[in-house]
């Protein structure tokens, strides 16, 4: 693959990504792209989906929470009966 290539904006703001660099880093339609700029350089980042087991870790993070949570309204809940009525 040659380097550099180079590109133009159309009047839709659509940048074309030459054919050669979409086919080596495996680029198809609808790829995300997280866009950096500073001063007269612009980088794309392409974003990619976090693997399934992050989500599986957050999840039960979440239930964990959620559980003690119960546990500590539960508890809140015995003591305000208990000073409201004495039980």
């Amino acid at each position: 693959m040659r380097s550099p290539f180079t590109t133009r904006i159309s009047s839709r703001g659509q940048i074309v990504i030459p054919d050669a660099i979409r086919k080596a880093h495996a680029l198809e339609a609808g790829t995300s792209f997280l866009v950096l700029a500073q001063n007269d350089t612009i980088v794309l980042q392409r974003l990619q989906e976090p693997p399934w087991q992050v989500f599986d870790a957050m999840v039960k993070q979440a239930e964990k929470q959620g559980r003690y949570h119960d546990a500590a309204m539960q508890g809140i809940t015995k003591l305000l009966k208990k000073f409201r009525y004495g039980r």
